[in-house]
């Protein structure tokens, strides 16, 4: 396609996405899908060859291209200048995974937090669907701005000592952390910080942790995933093979359902605890070197990508109803609308990597991976917290954005609603792209070769699903 459009590859990757985010954001207009969904056209158009490069790309190009498809019913999108910087931000995500030159790096993944911190601001924060609570937190928004200058710095100082020592500054494999090597183990800090803070902290999720703001619907779903998305892929490009991924994957992936479980938090920092926890598994099967495991990695991205999206789109939903009628659905938004829930639970649970859908094929063969590679302990163990994750996030999360009941003398009514039609045809999208791409995971063969090269699962379905039926009931005795 990069032949039918002959003056697009002397624009750099992301610059679409940068300038039209920034367009829409100085209209402060209804204008996120006008400009979304071209700009994404245009940046896939220009995907040519495989490799973890190419995922990233699609992965951010589905998030964003979810969120402009939600937004696409004129007067009802919700958007405006923050939703545009998110736009902007995701442009500088693309640009930074698509990178070949270290130098780079760090700058472009500082452009895309300041973005971050200007579409999702603390002044208009998000609310809790279920008791209308503010989502804003001083302390981790602050802490978030100082990670991401000191994940850029850390970048940036590793790529001069690597570029003084002779060293080569392409994104690949550049060495082993902490054995020695002060430019790799500066590389490795510094991208990997960012993505192993929890949203409390500050991490990459926080801006899914603050919720949807007034003007900007859709701005934390794109900025709260568009980052982390491209520092998992850089993460796999730069130090696969490296134990310190793994034994930060794991760390990760145990720590959000104990998060979960202690903090009693608002259903969008369950979101960002869903997501913080499913990345780090998604680490811990990057420091495998493999193809399998790569594909496996590619895999649970876009799936990620898919699924997250989704998932922060129906509390969009039910957040933007609870502000507009707070005492709206008395027994809980999911009987108002049907529709968009079903959409949602099936996004929700592909994300959990229920079976059937394009998660379960990531983790099944991306343990297996892990297995066969020597890692067959830790293996096991991510498949043990799969069942905690379920639990203390993902059910407590479905349970606040849609059955919780609505404020106390407010405008009542529980009959049925219809949805913006676009954000239903999104999440449809979502749903149907998580099951049909986890049945024939190959489809994508032609446009990302990662995808189509995993091997061997290590849980079938029937064991999945023991698994999160096993942590349930284990649930039920702790909460008890």
């Amino acid at each position: 396609m990069v032949d039918l459009l002959p003056f697009l590859p002397g624009w750099p990757p992301g610059a679409m996405l940068l300038l039209s985010g920034l367009a829409c954001a100085l209209l402060r207009s209804q204008a996120l899908a006008r400009f979304g969904l071209p700009a994404i056209a245009l940046e896939v158009a220009r995907l040519e060859g495989g490799g973890l490069e190419v995922v990233g790309a699609l992965c951010v190009a589905v998030v964003v291209g979810l969120v402009a498809v939600a937004g696409a019913e004129r007067g009802r999108s919700g958007v405006g200048a923050a939703s545009g910087l998110a736009l902007a931000a995701a442009g500088a995500a693309l640009a930074a995974l698509h990178q070949d030159h270290l130098g780079w790096v760090g700058p472009l993944l500082l452009l895309g937090g300041a973005l971050e911190r200007g579409a999702t601001p603390a002044a208009a924060a998000g609310r809790d669907p279920a008791t209308g609570a503010s989502t804003a937190d001083p302390r981790s928004w602050r802490w978030a701005g100082a990670s991401a200058v000191l994940s850029a710095a850390l970048i940036g100082a590793g790529a001069w000592l690597r570029r003084e020592g002779d060293g080569g500054m392409a994104v690949e494999w550049v060495g082993t952390p902490f054995a020695g090597d002060l430019p790799s183990t500066l590389l490795f800090i510094g991208l990997a910080l960012p993505i192993a803070l929890p949203p409390q902290l500050g991490g990459v999720t926080q801006a899914l942790a603050a919720g949807p703001t007034a003007g900007g619907a859709g701005a934390f779903a794109m900025a709260g995933l568009g980052r982390g998305l491209a520092l998992l892929v850089l993460l796999g490009r730069t130090f696969a093979g490296s134990d310190a991924l793994l034994n930060v994957g794991v760390a990760m992936a145990a720590l959000a359902p104990l998060l979960a479980l202690l903090g009693g938090g608002t259903a969008a920092r369950l979101l960002a605890l869903g997501v913080y926890g499913i990345l780090g598994g998604l680490l811990a099967v990057a420091a495998i070197p493999s193809e399998a495991a790569a594909a496996a990695v590619g895999q649970g991205a876009l799936g990620l990508a898919v699924a997250g999206t989704g998932a922060a789109l129906g509390l969009r939903l039910v957040t933007e109803a609870r502000l507009a009628e707070p005492g709206l659905g008395e027994r809980g938004l999911g009987h108002v609308f049907p529709g968009a829930f079903g959409f949602t639970l099936l996004c929700l649970l592909g994300m959990l990597a229920v079976p059937g859908t394009l998660p379960f094929e990531a983790l099944s063969t991306g343990l297996a991976a892990m297995a066969e590679d020597g890692a067959a302990a830790e293996a096991v163990l991510l498949a043990a917290l799969a069942g905690p994750l379920f639990v203390f996030v993902g059910v407590p999360f479905l349970r606040a954005t849609f059955f919780s009941a609505g404020e106390p003398g407010g405008a009542k009514g529980s009959r049925r609603r219809t949805a913006p039609r676009g954000l239903v045809l999104a999440l449809g999208l979502a749903a149907a792209a998580l099951v049909g791409l986890g049945q024939a995971p190959s489809i994508l063969d032609p446009v990302a070769a990662p995808l189509g090269g995993a091997g061997a699962r290590l849980l079938t379905p029937a064991q999945q699903l023991q698994v999160l039926l096993g942590a349930a009931l284990l649930a039920r005795i702790v909460r008890r």
